[in-house]
C-alpha cells in the first residue's frame, strides 16, 4: 500500500513563489540598472580625480590689503558662488529680468550689513534694482560657515562690475549674531 503525502500548502504555492521570486529579482535589477546608470553619468567628462583646494582667506582679514587680482586669477569665493549663487543670478553675476536681481551696483552689495543678512537669512517680498522689480523668494544660507559666507560675499563685491571692500569673517559673525 502506497503512503499519500498529506500537505497543508496549497496547490499554487509554486506559483505564488515563483511570481515573488520574479518580482523580487526584476526588483533587484532596476536597482543595479539604475545604480550603474547613476555611476556613469556621475562620472562622465571627469578624466583625473581633484581634489577639494584649501582656500586661502588671509586676504580677507582685518586690515588686509586687498591684492591685485591678474584676470586669471580665481577668488577663493568663486566656487562658493558658482555651488550656491550662480544657478539663479547666473555666472555672469546678471541674474535673470523679473525673477533673480543682479548682483551688480545696488544697495543691497554696497552695504555690507545688508548682503550679509540677505545671505545669511534668505529675502522674500518685492525689491528693486536698477530699476526693475523683483518678487521671488532666496533661501538663506545660514548653514555657510563665516569663511564660505565672507568669501562669496567678498568674491560679488568685486566682480560684475562691483569694486567694494572684502566682507570678513568677523563682519559676518557680527550680523549672525543680531
Amino acid at each position: 500500500m502506497e503512503k499519500s503525502k498529506a500537505t497543508c500548502e496549497p496547490k499554487n504555492h509554486r506559483v505564488v513563489y515563483n511570481l515573488f521570486t520574479i518580482s523580487f529579482m526584476t526588483t533587484k535589477i532596476v536597482f543595479i540598472l539604475s545604480l550603474a546608470c547613476t555611476l556613469l553619468i556621475a562620472g562622465c567628462g571627469s578624466t583625473k580625480e581633484e581634489k577639494p583646494q584649501p582656500v586661502d582667506t588671509s586676504a580677507f582679514s582685518e586690515g588686509a590689503k586687498p591684492a591685485e587680482q591678474t584676470p586669471a586669477a580665481k577668488h577663493p569665493g568663486e566656487q562658493v558662488y558658482k555651488s550656491y549663487c550662480a544657478t539663479c543670478h547666473q555666472a555672469n553675476g546678471k541674474g535673470v529680468s523679473g525673477m533673480y536681481p543682479p548682483l551688480t551696483s545696488s544697495v543691497y552689495i554696497e552695504n555690507k550689513d545688508s548682503i550679509i543678512h540677505v545671505v545669511l537669512n534668505g529675502l522674500k517680498g518685492e525689491i528693486e534694482v536698477e530699476g526693475e522689480t523683483y518678487n521671488n523668494y532666496m533661501a538663506p544660507h545660514s548653514h555657510l560657515s563665516d569663511q564660505e559666507v565672507a568669501t562669496v560675499i567678498s568674491y560679488v563685491r568685486s566682480s560684475f562690475g562691483n569694486n567694494y571692500d572684502p566682507v570678513t569673517e568677523a563682519d559676518v559673525a557680527s550680523v549672525r549674531k543680531k
